[in-house]
C-alpha cells in the first residue's frame, strides 16, 4: 500500500495521530468521519508488516448472549486482582460488540463463533490480515500516513497545543495541529525502560512483540506532565525456551505460547512445582505463568511435564521447534535429560500423583485446583518453556473520553491516547482477546473526541477573530 500524499506543511491539521496500529487507525477514521482533516505519523516503513497489530492473534473478546457483561467484568477484575480501572473496563465491555461490528464494516472477517462462552472471536488471517485491512480503510478515507517519520515532541505554548515535532530521514520540522492522539504502543522493545519498570530479571524476557515499540509515546506524554500508571506490568506467555528472535509475519512458529498446559505440571530447574497449573483455563493464566517463570524461577526456565495420555492433546497446541519435547521411558531418565536431580523430580511427581489419586490435590502446596491427572503412563514428556513479552500493561492514564490525565489529575487539553500506550486496563494478568477490544474501543473514542476538540477550538478562534475585527472597526 502506498501512503497517501502528505498535506501542505503550512496547513494546520485538525488531528495528528501518532501510530498506525489498530488504535491509531480507528482513531484516525473516527476523526475523519466527523469532518476532521487527519494525518497519521508512523516511524516504520510502508509495505512492511509492523506494529503489534500485524503480529497479534486477532482475538477480540466481546459480550454475547452466552457471555454477559457481568461475567466479562468479573473475569477482568479476577485476573487483575481488582486493580483494573472500573470505569474504563466497563466502557470497554459496553462497546465490545460495537467494536466488532465496526471492524466488520471495514472488511474484517471472523472465524466461526466458539462454543465456549468467554473465548474471544478471531480475525480470519489474524493480525497479518487485520493490519493491512485497517490501513486500506485509512487510505480509502483519504487520510495521509507519513511513514519513516518519527514524532519526537508534542509542542505546547501558554497551555495550548501547537503541534508535533517530526523527524524524517531528511529533516526535522513541526507540524501545526489542534489535537493529538498518541497510539504508539508499549515500551517492550526498550530494554532500559523494561528493566527500570519491570525489574532487573526482565532481561530474560523474550520479545514477542514488535521491535519498534520503544516507549516513544510514554516519553512524550511524561514530558508534558502526563501521569504514567501500572508500569511494572506486561502481557506475555510461555514460549519455547530456545526462541530468541523477533517475530516475522507468516513465520510465527515458536513465537506463541504453550496453549495447553493444564493436564501437566510445571517444574523449575530444581524439580519443584511453583504454581497452581489448574487455577483457571489457559487463556486466563498463560500471561501470569509466563511472567512467573521468567522473573522468579532459576534461570528463567521451567518444564511442562506430562505423560503419554495427554501428549497428543498438548502437542498440537505447542508451537515450539520441530524437534518437539524431551521424551523418556521413566521420570528418572527424563530428569537426567533435563539436568534435574532425579530424586527431586521423582519426589515431586510422586507427591503430585498421590494427591491426584486421593483427591487432595487442591490442598497440596502449591495446589492444583483443577485438571489434576496422575502422571504415570510412559513415555513421559517435558517441554522447556520461558516467559515472553508481547506488550507492556503500563502507560498513560486516560479518562472516559480518552483524554490524557496529568499528574495534577486534570486532563491535558487537546491530548488523547489509546491502545497499548495507555495504562489502567490490565494488572498482573490478562484475559485473551481483551487488549484488541480495548484498542478498538478507545481508538474510536479518542478519534471522536479529538475531532470534537479541534472543531470546538476552530469555532472559538473564529469567534475571537470576529470579535477582534469588530473592535477595530
Amino acid at each position: 500500500m502506498q501512503p497517501v500524499r502528505s498535506p501542505r506543511q503550512s496547513k494546520i491539521i485538525d488531528v495528528v495521530v501518532i501510530g498506525d496500529g489498530i488504535a491509531g487507525c480507528l482513531a484516525a477514521l473516527a476523526a475523519r468521519k466527523r469532518g476532521a482533516n487527519v494525518v497519521i505519523i508512523e516511524k516504520s516503513q510502508a509495505n512492511v508488516p509492523h506494529g503489534n497489530t500485524a503480529f497479534c492473534g486477532g482475538a477480540l473478546r466481546r459480550v454475547s448472549t452466552e457471555y454477559s457483561a457481568e461475567r466479562y467484568f468479573a473475569d477482568i477484575m479476577k485476573v487483575s486482582q481488582g486493580e483494573a480501572d472500573d470505569e474504563l473496563t466497563r466502557i470497554t465491555i459496553r462497546n465490545s460488540r460495537r467494536a466488532k461490528a465496526n471492524l466488520s464494516r471495514l472488511g474484517i472477517r471472523w472465524t466461526l463463533p466458539t462454543s465456549n462462552p468467554g473465548r474471544a472471536d478471531s480475525v480470519v488471517g489474524k493480525g497479518a490480515r487485520l493490519a493491512p485491512t485497517l490501513r486500506q480503510a485509512v487510505r480509502k478515507a483519504q487520510i495521509a500516513i507519513l511513514y519513516r517519520t518519527a514524532a519526537k515532541d508534542i509542542c505546547f505554548s501558554n497551555g495550548s497545543l501547537r503541534g508535533v515535532t517530526l523527524r524524517s530521514r531528511t529533516a526535522t520540522h513541526t507540524m501545526p495541529c489542534k489535537a493529538v492522539v498518541i497510539a504508539t504502543g508499549g515500551f517492550q522493545a526498550d530494554r532500559k525502560l523494561v528493566t527500570q519498570h519491570i525489574g532487573a530479571s526482565a532481561h530474560r524476557l523474550v520479545l514477542r512483540g514488535y521491535k519498534n515499540s520503544t516507549g516513544d509515546g510514554h516519553r512524550m506524554a511524561a514530558k508534558l506532565g502526563a501521569r504514567l500508571i501500572g508500569m511494572d506490568g506486561y502481557h506475555g506467555g510461555m514460549i519455547h525456551y530456545g526462541y530468541k528472535k523477533y517475530p516475522v509475519v507468516g513465520q510465527e512458529r515458536g513465537m506463541r505460547s504453550v496453549k495447553k498446559y493444564e493436564p501437566g505440571i510445571l517444574v523449575n530447574r530444581l524439580g519443584k512445582r511453583f504454581v497452581d497449573e489448574g487455577e483457571d483455563t489457559a487463556d486466563k493464566t498463560y500471561a501470569k505463568f509466563g511472567r512467573m517463570i521468567a522473573l522468579t524461577q532459576p534461570g528463567g526456565i521451567a518444564y511442562l511435564i506430562l505423560d503419554s495420555s495427554w501428549k497428543d492433546h498438548v502437542n498440537p497446541m505447542y508451537e515450539g521447534p520441530e524437534k518437539g519435547p524431551v521424551e523418556a521411558k521413566s521420570i528418572g531418565e527424563l530428569a537426567r535429560k533435563l539436568n534435574i536431580a532425579p530424586a527431586k523430580l521423582l519426589a515431586t511427581v510422586d507427591r503430585f500423583n498421590t494427591a491426584a489419586r486421593d483427591g487432595t490435590h487442591a490442598q497440596m502446596t502449591p495446589p492444583k485446583t483443577n485438571f489434576a491427572y496422575p502422571i504415570e503412563q510412559p513415555p513421559f514428556y517435558a517441554y522447556a518453556v520461558t516467559g515472553g513479552m508481547t506488550f507492556t500493561f503500563g502507560g498513560i492514564q486516560i479518562n472516559s473520553k480518552a483524554e490524557v490525565v496529568g499528574t495534577t489529575g486534570a486532563s491535558i487539553p487537546g491530548l488523547y491516547a489509546a491502545g497499548e500506550v495507555t495504562g489502567g486496563f490490565f494488572y498482573h494478568n490478562y484475559p485473551a482477546g481483551s487488549s484488541l477490544t480495548r484498542c478498538a474501543v478507545f481508538g474510536e473514542i479518542a478519534g471522536r473526541n479529538a475531532a470534537a476538540f479541534a472543531r470546538k477550538n476552530a469555532n472559538l478562534n473564529t469567534k475571537k477573530r470576529s470579535t477582534q475585527a469588530a473592535q477595530k472597526t
